[in-house]
């Protein structure tokens, strides 16, 4: 069960999901996790995502995040969940009772758990944003009416906050 859950419809084609799954797991990587990429029928991924070891796992530190990416007609249905329950359930109840300092330290590892959704959807979409663009100049520029960001002409959907251009 994902406490942390994020949901998306991102504005991309689904043939850019092999390049959102390789910028997700790189970054993932490279900050230390484990990834592992499981490839769907669909045309989809499912991506998990952990980090810890049995000793985090006991004190209900260990991070588990999942994100699924799924082609949505024209578009890319984004989701992205931190598993709380499933990994930190049993060790939170034994903490309550016997040991309630190291409830201190889920506390802060649930809230830095809690922005892993919101980073992994920022990948996704500067993926997507990146595959609109071409090399701007001042004159390509237009300006979205609702966030003000600066995107490129020949982009549909602003970069910056994913509404129609």
């Amino acid at each position: 069960m994902a406490t942390f859950s994020t949901q998306k419809i991102l504005n991309g084609s689904p043939a850019l999901i092999p390049a959102i799954t390789e910028k997700l797991t790189a970054k993932f990587r490279t900050d230390g996790y484990e990834v592992a990429v499981d490839n769907l029928s669909s045309g989809g991924c499912d991506i998990s995502i952990t980090k810890g070891g049995l000793f985090k796992a006991v004190l209900g530190m260990k991070t588990a995040l999942k994100v699924t990416l799924l082609p949505q007609g024209s578009n890319i249905h984004f989701e992205a969940g931190v598993g709380i329950w499933g990994q930190q359930a049993i060790p939170t109840i034994i903490s309550m009772f016997f040991l309630w300092p190291v409830l201190l330290t889920q506390i802060w590892g649930i809230v830095q758990q809690s922005q892993l959704d919101d980073e992994a959807l920022s990948i996704a979409e500067e993926v997507v944003c990146q595959s609109q663009t071409t090399t701007p100049t001042a004159t390509e520029n237009i300006f979205c009416t609702h966030c003000g960001t600066s995107n490129p002409a020949s982009a549909h959907f602003c970069c910056g906050c994913g509404k129609p251009l």
